[in-house]
């Protein structure tokens, strides 16, 4: 009778849906890695136009960026507090990853090898970053965990297939998702492989990617009268104009591959050397096992470098870190297959371990990045208990660069904190620092903010406040500094 039972029990635990339990799982963990962002996530200058449904703060990004999708997501009329975009944009991502695993590993792996390998590939420091940009990606995010969840039920040729609406639809999104949805094809378990397939797959986002170039060209033409996408100045555009020039903009291309190579790893050499180890053992043991699944993902993250080092040959902007967050979905499989077969070779505890090292040194880094990101958030809620009892304007004199939690949660404009002030207390926020004129009637000692000191202080003025910060930057701003930079160079 106890066997039975234990039998039955044993069966029902096979017989739950994988792919819920693993979903709801990764959410679990990104939750929690995340902790620190719930209740107040920290929030980018350019991301509180989605915030706050403004589509006029967005516009221009539809000609610089080509970022329609999210236009038309700044013209939804009702506005959502920030923690529940939050919740949505984890939820989403999650369950992207889910799917990813799902279909990477079926039953090649357990659900928690599933739930650990979608972690490495989900924390990896570009996505925590552009974790922060969370309510202006919800569109594109959710366009593709659809795709996903498509992935998952249909076909692979008609997922190829859908590539023809998905890839254009996603890169008005965000331009590095749709090597996302090209990922899920090439890490999919179970399918024919061959040269032949490789080619006509990459053929076919190729031609999925510059159908979507065209769709935003176009929308350009048709609403701004520029058949391109012209690079906003603080990109530090230097297009290419002979080879001398493209030569030239191949150190950029070099510096930024240089910097994934160290920011990808939180900054840590020690942690970049060992990830780079591993990647290295894993690639070569799939290489040996399974050649043409290993030359899939390779393939993959070539292209998708291929193509951003290409852009940045083109037109010689600076490009983030992180956009090359797409490259951690590859290496994560690459890891994942490689504990698998470390535990088909009778390494089973070995295999174990890996995961779980690898896994947690994410989550650590993770949240410990999360945790230093939002101090400026807590800052700024002491300054705004501070302002909010006072009526009027709010000039705020000094600079942001002052503030340490500015420094730790690199805060990229001045914008950061007029938006965020403004979004606390609800006050016209005026920044000295950029519109000098506003403040020429505030007295002498409040224009020239916090002397010998730092941190803040609030004065109280006929008509409105004055907070004041020191005027002695701790770091230059980094469009500054980015073109000294290359002045440098």
């Amino acid at each position: 009778m106890t066997l039975v039972s234990a039998g039955s029990s044993a069966a029902q635990r096979r017989a739950l849906p994988q792919l819920p339990v693993t979903v709801a799982a990764i959410f679990a963990m990104l939750l929690l890695t995340a902790l620190f962002q719930l209740p107040d996530p920290m929030i980018r200058h350019d991301d509180y136009p989605a915030l706050l449904s403004d589509p006029s703060l967005f516009y221009s990004k539809t000609l610089t960026e080509g970022r329609w999708i999210n236009y038309l997501w700044h013209l939804r009329g009702y506005v959502t507090p920030a923690w529940l975009n939050y919740l949505v944009y984890q939820l989403l991502w999650a369950v992207y990853l889910g799917c990813l695993v799902h279909n990477a590993f079926g039953r090649e792996a357990e659900t928690w090898q599933r739930v650990m390998v979608a972690l490495i590939a989900g924390l990896g420091l570009p996505w925590v970053l552009i974790s922060l940009w969370f309510n202006t990606l919800i569109p594109g995010l959710a366009i593709v965990a659809l795709y996903a969840w498509l992935a998952t039920r249909l076909s692979e040729r008609a997922c190829r297939w859908l590539m023809l609406i998905f890839v254009p639809v996603s890169l008005m999104a965000y331009t590095t998702y749709p090597f996302l949805i090209l990922g899920l094809s090439l890490t999919r378990a179970g399918v024919a492989r061959s040269a032949r397939d490789l080619a006509g797959l990459l053929a076919l986002f190729i031609a999925s990617f510059a159908l979507g170039m065209l769709a935003i060209y176009s929308l350009n033409y048709a609403v701004h009268g520029v058949f391109g996408v012209p690079m906003a100045e603080w990109r530090n555009p230097s297009p290419a104009r002979d080879l001398a020039s493209a030569l030239e903009n191949s150190k950029l291309a070099w510096q930024f591959l240089a910097s994934l190579a160290q920011k990808g790893a939180y900054n840590n050499w020690v942690l970049a050397l060992m990830q780079a180890v591993l990647l290295v053992c894993a690639v070569w043991v799939v290489l040996r096992q399974e050649k043409w699944r290993a030359l899939y993902l390779l393939s993959g993250a070539a292209m998708g470098v291929a193509l951003i080092c290409l852009q940045v040959l083109r037109s010689g902007i600076d490009m983030p870190v992180r956009s090359g967050g797409f490259l951690w979905i590859f290496g994560a499989v690459f890891i994942g297959l490689f504990a698998i077969a470390l535990r088909d070779s009778g390494r089973a505890r070995l295999s174990r371990n890996l995961l779980f090292a690898v896994t947690a040194v994410y989550v650590i880094f993770g949240g410990l990045t999360h945790r230093v990101l939002t101090e400026w958030h807590r800052v700024s809620q002491v300054m705004a208990a501070e302002l909010v009892e006072g009526q009027g304007l709010v000039y705020v004199t000094g600079t942001y660069l002052s503030l340490e939690a500015a420094r730790k949660s690199d805060l990229q404009k001045h914008h950061s904190v007029a938006f965020r002030l403004h979004h606390l207390t609800g006050r016209e926020i005026v920044m000295c620092e950029s519109r000098p004129e506003d403040c020429a009637a505030l007295p002498d000692e409040l224009r020239a903010g916090l002397q010998g000191r730092k941190g803040f202080e609030v004065r109280q003025v006929e008509g409105g406040s004055v907070l004041m910060l020191s005027p002695e930057a701790l770091r230059q701003d980094k469009l500054e500094a980015a073109r000294q930079l290359r002045q440098a160079d």
